[in-house]
């Protein structure tokens, strides 16, 4: 890991190919909430959650857990699809949420999708690796907009017309994480309106792979043999 930073820092010509570095895609289509909102109406989900999914439901204030405030967006930030996916097939042990297991895949991922919107318009998972730059295109979206991330001191996010350009800042330092989780959201009047679950994987396989293929064009560091612990 040493020598693999080491390189980086002091060979300059050392450069990924732009078609492995660079990852492309389009901003998430708005989610479809019509057969997702039958499901949460028609198996009472607004009885603890509320109508609004703020968890203000006519028997939240009962309830020694408090059901999940949809709305709130430091509380969804933590809930990837798939736990959301398994809370609402298996139920929570220990809560008042009981499991839904009668519910055909497409129903759980339909309800998942219905309680995203709760909080945004559009909602996406990305994957990525350290060494990348993903660029999304925001072309779908008519209004002016800003974007954010959670962790500004680790990801930078620029826009360029209609372009988001997300990429780690220090790319380097995450490759000891087995994968690293974090958002990007598009903000518009006030409100996010589009949310991107981004993982972070180190794909140190991919790296050595590229290494080996470029010249080591430094005085002395042709006897190096970069690879990634």
């Amino acid at each position: 890991m040493i020598k693999f930073i080491f390189i980086l820092l002091f060979i300059p010509s050392l450069t990924f190919a732009t078609t492995l570095k660079e990852k492309y895609t389009f901003l998430p289509t708005p989610i479809l909430v019509k057969e997702g909102k039958k499901l949460y109406q028609d198996n009472g989900c607004s009885v603890c959650h509320g109508d609004k999914g703020k968890g203000d439901g006519p028997l939240a204030s009962g309830l020694k857990n408090k059901p999940r405030n949809f709305k709130d967006y430091e509380e969804m930030k933590r809930m990837p699809t798939i736990r959301m996916e398994q809370a609402i097939h298996d139920g929570l042990q220990g809560t008042a949420m009981p499991a839904f297991n009668q519910f055909s895949d497409s129903q759980v991922e339909a309800l998942t999708e219905y309680l995203r919107s709760f909080l945004v318009d559009s909602y996406d998972d990305l994957k990525m690796c350290a060494f990348q730059t993903y660029h999304i295109d925001a072309q779908n979206l008519k209004k002016p907009f800003t974007v954010e991330v959670d962790e500004p001191q680790k990801f930078a996010v620029k826009v360029r017309g209609k372009t988001i350009s997300f990429r780690g800042k220090n790319w380097t330092d995450l490759l000891g994480q087995k994968v690293h989780r974090t958002h990007l959201r598009v903000i518009q009047a006030g409100q996010i309106t589009s949310l991107i679950s981004i993982k972070v994987y180190p794909c140190k396989k991919e790296v050595n792979e590229m290494l080996k293929t470029i010249p080591l064009q430094k005085a002395g560091t042709d006897k190096l043999e970069p690879k990634v612990q």
